[in-house]
């Protein structure tokens, strides 16, 4: 396993590869980092017939961690995917993002579709612009701000109560424990709102995706809706998962998403 780096404008963004086949570009959710695709044994499971690409999107893990909320619009975290991808040689490679690596997704096939075969999103299935009403993400940040990481991890075990341990194993409570929070919260700025893909240019998404939602955080199965108004989507709905479960359910996952890439990434 190779672990280079590269810069993207002036940040450092830090990165692993490792397996054999066609890329594959994994990026973790907010407030975690690379260890999401290994402790729940993705890379394990991908890495025979992937070259994964497995990111620490910046602001998190081991990539620079600006505090300025305009490190962290769309172009620059789609232009860090696309300095890893020229740095590796990937002329064209397929996306899997959780949470906010699922909305850099969005942004990074939108941008250039004709380098992104298709897209997995466990976690994030509506990329159109965040309206201004306030969201759980803004109630997170809040707590963040006013506590930092340790008071945001016990919010999350307030909020999953006996799902907790389920939801957010000791493992990924470390991921969050040790983040930046003043990175967290740039990341988070309500500047960045607008960004998104609105409504009339996701009738017509060019690249193909799968949209992964655990049940309980998806109540009334929205990610099937907007799989239904794209060319080709695909939805996957996971009995009995929240938002951490949905992420880390790679036995219930990985074999809808390689099915899914086998038929539109053909390598």
């Amino acid at each position: 396993m190779s672990m280079p780096e590269v810069t993207s404008g002036d940040v450092r963004i830090s990165y692993q590869v490792v397996g054999q086949g066609r890329p594959l570009m994994l990026l973790h959710g907010w407030c975690c980092d690379r260890s999401w695709w290994t402790e729940p044994r993705y890379v394990d499971e991908l890495r025979s017939d992937h070259r994964l690409v497995n990111v620490d999107i910046r602001g998190h893990g081991e990539s620079d961690k600006p505090h300025e909320a305009a490190a962290y619009t769309s172009d620059a975290l789609t232009g860090d995917v696309f300095a890893v991808a020229d740095a590796e040689g990937l002329g064209r490679f397929a996306i899997w993002g959780q949470s906010y690596g699922g909305w850099i997704a969005w942004m990074t096939a939108a941008a250039a579709p004709e380098r992104v075969p298709a897209i997995v999103s466990s976690g994030s299935w509506d990329p159109r612009p965040a309206s201004e009403e306030p969201t759980e993400t803004d109630e997170w940040a809040e707590v963040l701000r006013r506590g930092g990481t340790r008071a945001l991890v016990d919010r999350f075990k307030i909020e999953d109560g006996d799902a907790f341990d389920r939801e957010f194993p000791p493992w990924a409570r470390a991921v969050t424990l040790r983040a930046d929070a003043e990175a967290l919260l740039a990341a988070q700025a309500p500047e960045l709102w607008p960004d998104g893909i609105p409504d009339e240019d996701l009738r017509s998404f060019p690249v193909p995706a799968l949209l992964i939602a655990g049940e309980l955080e998806d109540e009334d199965d929205d990610a099937a809706k907007v799989a239904a108004m794209i060319p080709n989507g695909q939805s996957l709905r996971l009995p009995g998962l929240g938002h951490g479960g949905a992420c880390a359910a790679s036995a219930l996952t990985v074999p809808t998403a390689r099915a899914f890439l086998d038929r539109w990434f053909a390598w």
